[in-house]
């Protein structure tokens, strides 16, 4: 061989290394070369495209001609990024002044609520719609804001920080997403984001900011939505959204900072692995930080006895615990017929017996385990219509309330408290019952110029050596203007100024719960209805494989028509519950 060949053959070999060593490092770091790239993607075209449209009048045709063009934007792509702009005066928030809504197209409209003073029809349809989905960061505030100021209901917001967490990304904040996963950086300056957006004309700086907040939400969005759904590069399919929906459903409405401690991976919410386990290493744990969780004690042992009660003649009334069966026998109620399953027959006649499915539910023994996936080896009891509601029913519709009370494990149990927020939400709204922590709905609020005094007589009395003269002057004035009949502050004064109870309550606080059973009983069909709604909801959102026999969203308006026909019922609590007061026959 001559050296002219060998050198040849030497060359090649040394290519063929190389080429197989790049192909080995594509493949290795495919994921760390391929990152920046899926960065650009998404927010490019969002971005580039971009156009900004400011919206001051409801009245404008250019405004149902934007409104409308937004909506054709989510035919294919049902999602709206989502961000609200208000100032606050002398400590107080006022309504909100600019509301943003950007589509996957590069369309941005901001609306100048301020100037607008109402909500166009058209808009409020659109914010309305349940299948459009709005995200950005805690874009449950926004829209608890909204509902407060102008009265719209802001349906299936998404807080970008769950689909951080599916995806095993951090949960930050707008600007630091921004820049982590589109490499864009926002300009987040604190003079900018509290400037007047009550201005009677808005600056290009704080034009740019309101709109690239909520254009890079739906770019975030996009590029979480492909980390859940991985492919090669090359793969450019579009979305599948119907399921992606699906694995992020249980959380649209939900605040992010409600405090749930969830196992979630990027097929969804599953259970939570104990500590010593080896779990999946894919599974990233989602604790929100500084949030006060609740402690859930689950039960090991059985929930259901399934003990007989039976009536004189030996008809079968119902199944019991077997606590509550001892009891009958211990205080001569009853006599023990059968040890194994346990059985006791009543020494006396029962005010009802089981009449139709309504008796035969209570009739059939209940399996202990999860209804929802069938798990047998910890459970919680799961209220299905929630006891802040129930608590405000009447005696005749708390009773007997045990078809409500189903069996879940922990992991599915979590899940179902967050897909109740949700409807809390909605009937907050539809209501017109905001929970305690709302803006005016508090119990108690502070009177400001008690508060003051308050204030001003604690501080002299405990730090007055430590505080400068002028503000000591200052404090003092606020004292004496208060106690008019006062010539000098003395430490008589200042004793009595720190008794001063400045909590005033609020006379138009009514609890939820309250409030939201209230309107049903008088103006949305009674009492029934709730339950169903509740019923219909858990059976929609969970949708439970292991349900006990003739358990029906109906039941207890069955059981109080079954009640009514043998005269046991007041026409009042029909009345309640939302039911015809004559008895049907036969």
């Amino acid at each position: 061989m001559s050296r002219e060949s060998g050198a040849s053959n030497a060359k090649k070999w040394a290519l063929v290394a190389a080429g197989v060593g790049l192909v080995y490092v594509l493949v290795r770091h495919r994921q760390k070369l391929i990152a920046p790239l899926w960065r650009v993607l998404p927010h490019g075209n969002i971005l580039r495209n971009r156009r900004v449209e400011v919206i001051n009048s409801a009245q404008d045709p250019a405004t149902q001609l934007i409104i409308k063009e937004l909506k054709q934007h989510c035919q294919k792509f049902k999602v709206l990024g989502f961000d609200c702009e208000w100032i606050t005066v002398g400590g107080s928030r006022r309504p909100v002044a600019l509301l943003q809504l950007s589509s996957h197209q590069g369309l941005c409209a901001l609306f100048r609520l301020c100037h607008m003073k109402q909500i166009p029809k058209d808009l409020r349809e659109l914010l309305e719609d349940d299948a459009v989905i709005k995200v950005g960061v805690a874009p449950q505030e926004d829209a608890m804001k909204l509902s407060h100021d102008y009265g719209v209901g802001v349906a299936s917001t998404l807080d970008l920080r769950f689909l951080c967490v599916m995806a095993g990304h951090k949960p930050e904040g707008l600007g630091k997403l921004s820049f982590r996963h589109l490499d864009y950086p926002l300009d987040k300056n604190w003079r900018l984001a509290c400037s007047n957006w009550e201005a009677k004309q808005l600056e290009p700086p704080q034009l740019n900011y309101a709109a690239n907040d909520a254009l890079v939400a739906v770019a975030i969005y996009e590029k979480l939505c492909r980390d859940l759904e991985p492919r090669h590069f090359w793969d450019r399919r579009q979305l599948n959204h119907q399921s992606l929906r699906q694995k992020f459903e249980p959380f649209l409405d939900v605040d992010f900072t409600k405090g749930f401690s969830l196992s979630v991976t990027a097929n969804g919410v599953t259970r939570n692995k104990p500590a010593s386990g080896t779990g999946s290493s894919k599974e990233k744990k989602f604790v929100p930080k500084k949030q006060q969780y609740r402690q859930l004690v689950t039960q090991s042992k059985a929930f259901y006895d399934n003990c007989f009660l039976q009536a004189p003649d030996g008809e079968l009334l119902c199944t019991i615990d077997r606590r509550k069966a001892t009891w009958y026998v211990d205080q001569n109620l009853g006599t023990r017929i059968c040890e194994e399953p346990l059985t006791v027959r009543l020494n006396f006649e029962p005010a009802g017996r089981a009449v139709g499915e309504v008796g035969r539910y209570y009739q059939t023994p209940k399996e202990n385990r999860c209804v929802v996936c069938g798990q047998s080896d910890a459970y919680l009891r799961k209220n299905v219509v929630p006891r802040e509601y129930r608590r405000h029913f009447p005696v005749v519709m708390k009773s007997h309330t045990s078809h409500d009370v189903l069996l879940l494990c922990p992991s599915c149990h979590q899940l179902s408290n967050i897909s109740d927020l949700r409807v809390k939400n909605k009937l907050a709204v539809q209501c017109d019952a905001p929970f305690k922590h709302c803006d005016g709905m508090v119990k108690f609020h502070d009177d400001p110029e008690l508060k003051r005094v308050h204030s001003a007589g604690k501080a002299l009395l405990y730090h007055g050596d430590k505080i400068p003269a002028a503000k000591v002057a200052l404090m003092q004035q606020t004292l004496l203007d208060f106690y008019t009949e006062c010539s000098e502050v003395t430490e008589d004064l200042l004793r009595q100024a720190v008794e001063v109870d400045y909590r005033v309550e609020n006379s138009e606080f009514c609890q939820h719960g309250e409030r939201v059973v209230q309107q049903y009983r008088d103006h949305f069909g009674g009492l029934v209805e709730l339950e169903r709604l509740w019923r219909e909801h858990f059976l929609q959102t969970m949708q439970p494989r292991f349900l006990p026999d003739l358990w029906s969203v109906n039941h207890n308006a069955d059981r109080l028509e079954v009640r009514a026909n043998e005269g046991r019922v007041d026409e009042a609590d029909l009345l309640v519950a939302g039911l015809d007061t004559k008895p049907k026959i036969g």
